[in-house]
């Protein structure tokens, strides 16, 4: 696939940009089979059958009930009807629905009940696992597919798995990524895992589709939070979205990162603290209103927005990160193992 020329030359307005592009992969990913030796979202994995699958057994993000004295929802429940408008709380309610944020604890989101059962606190909070849980695969990432991919250790394969639960880490509340990185001369295919074990979910959004990869290399600039303080300022007062011209959304390796929720924050490797580069984004689309022209590959020009496999197009993963946001991998080029971060926009 193919992205089309900006509608706009940015480099004949700002040449200074020039020096600082500096390469990405789009993967396009489109659903479709793929084989457990491929490039590809989803899937099977060129996984040893020796090695066992990995799992994941820390705690997981979730919603506890937690029991509420029934002698606090009796008092609750007659201070109700005291009120004197429905939507007005009566002198003392107040408190006692304090009190019962109190009982329920760190991480109080309300409290009900259903039917004729008892009324229970809600609590938000880390939960234990029962037991671990198979991590899903995410995607599987070939050197000669993909020519940003960096090879740390000689490494071509690349491979990122996920628990398919909500955790709570440094940077974000989302899925636990793990990456896997490998020479794929080094497996024997015939010994592969024919079938990962599977178990619980807990978000439908954290399994990817089967999806092939149309890997297409080209040339980012950087967030504009990035660069110098008098080209940001006058990329501030231009007429068009630059962010929107010179770096893409979708599924990609390599690029720039861009921090439009946050703005630009420090992404430091997590063992020497050096700088890290952007090795991944996982992304909720391949594009939206305001980049659908700019982004959207010349063979699916006929997709309109109207069209009925639009969001085939626009969405081909099913993956869907934060409120409609991408997750993003950091990956440290000069550590041995390739220490990453993640961080979600």
């Amino acid at each position: 696939m193919h992205t089309p020329d900006p509608l706009v030359d940015v480099l004949a307005a700002f040449p200074e940009l020039r020096a600082l592009g500096r390469t990405a992969t789009r993967l396009h990913p489109r659903p479709g089979k793929v084989g457990v030796a491929d490039s590809h979202i989803g899937g099977p994995l060129l996984w040893p059958a020796a090695e066992p699958w990995p799992v994941c057994d820390d705690p997981h993000m979730g919603m506890t009930e937690v029991p509420i004295p029934a002698d606090l929802i009796d008092r609750l429940r007659v201070l109700e009807k005291q009120r004197v408008q429905a939507h007005v709380m009566a002198p003392g309610e107040m408190e006692l629905h304090k009190e019962i944020e109190r009982v329920v604890g760190p991480g109080y989101m309300g409290f009900g009940g259903s039917g004729d059962g008892p009324v229970v606190g809600h609590r938000w909070g880390p939960r234990t696992p029962q037991e671990p849980t198979p991590l899903v695969a995410v995607a599987q990432l070939r050197a000669g597919d993909v020519p940003d991919l960096p090879r740390p250790g000689g490494a071509d394969l690349l491979q990122v798995l996920w628990c398919p639960f909500e955790h709570a880490q440094d940077r974000l509340t989302g899925p636990a990524v793990r990456l896997y990185w490998r020479q794929q001369a080094d497996i024997d295919i015939a010994g592969v895992l024919a079938e990962p074990p599977t178990g619980e979910v807990d978000n439908e959004d954290y399994l990817p589709e089967p999806c092939r990869l149309h890997p297409e290399q080209i040339v980012e600039y950087p967030y504009s939070q990035e660069l110098p303080a008098d080209l940001e300022s006058r990329l501030d007062d231009w007429e068009h979205d630059y962010e929107d011209l010179v770096m893409a959304p979708g599924w990609k390796v390599g690029g720039y990162a861009r921090w439009n929720l946050t703005d630009l924050l420090p992404t430091p490797c997590p063992e020497c603290q050096g700088p890290t580069t952007l090795l991944l984004v996982i992304d909720s689309s391949e594009f939206d209103g305001g980049t659908y022209d700019r982004w959207r590959p010349v063979e699916e020009q006929h997709i309109t927005w109207e069209h009925p496999d639009r969001l085939t197009v626009q969405e081909p993963t099913g993956v869907m990160v934060g409120r409609y946001g991408s997750l993003r991998v950091f990956v440290c080029p000069a550590c041995p193992g390739a220490p990453f971060l993640v961080d979600m926009q």
